[in-house]
């Protein structure tokens, strides 16, 4: 039974354009989770003078 020839070259470069890829990915992916948190903080700081008006679980004396 004979072995198939294994192009080196090609199976290299193949891995260094897919790194490319991913790392792209991985770098819009993270670009977009920074993006969501800060739109959450903004949010979250937003509500929060009103919520200290009165706190919900707190009764008086």
């Amino acid at each position: 039974m004979k072995r198939a020839k294994v192009d080196t070259e090609r199976d290299e470069r193949a891995k260094r354009e897919s790194q490319i890829v991913i790392a792209a990915e991985r770098a819009a992916r993270e670009e977009k989770t920074a993006k969501l948190k800060a739109l959450r903080l903004a949010a979250q700081q937003a509500d929060e003078p009103a919520s200290t008006a009165r706190e919900p679980g707190r009764r008086r004396g």
